[in-house]
C-alpha cells in the first residue's frame, strides 16, 4: 500500500511539473500551467484514496473510517469553495 501511495505522489508531481513547465513557455492564455497547479494540488488528495482502497482491502476498518473522513471533508470543502 506505500508503494502505491509513493506513486501516486510521484506521479502527480512529474506531471504537475511538466504541465507547468510546458504552461511557461507557450502563450499567457495556455491551459498546461492551470491543469499543472490542479494536478499537484490534487494529488495528495488522490493519494489519500489510494490510502482509504488500501486500508479497505486489508480490513482495516478505524484508519480507513479515518481516511474516508479526510476525504469526505476535503471535498466538502472544495463543493464549498465553488459556492
Amino acid at each position: 500500500m506505500n508503494r502505491s501511495i509513493a506513486w501516486t505522489l510521484r506521479i502527480g508531481i512529474v506531471v504537475g511539473l511538466l504541465l507547468i513547465i510546458i504552461g511557461e513557455f507557450m502563450s499567457e492564455d495556455n491551459p498546461f500551467l492551470y491543469y499543472g497547479l490542479l494536478i499537484l494540488i490534487i494529488s495528495p488528495l488522490l493519494a489519500v484514496v489510494v490510502a482509504f482502497i488500501g486500508l479497505l482491502s486489508e480490513k482495516d476498518w478505524f484508519w480507513a473510517a479515518v481516511a474516508g473522513t479526510v476525504v469526505i471533508i476535503v471535498v466538502a470543502g472544495m463543493l464549498l469553495a465553488v459556492l
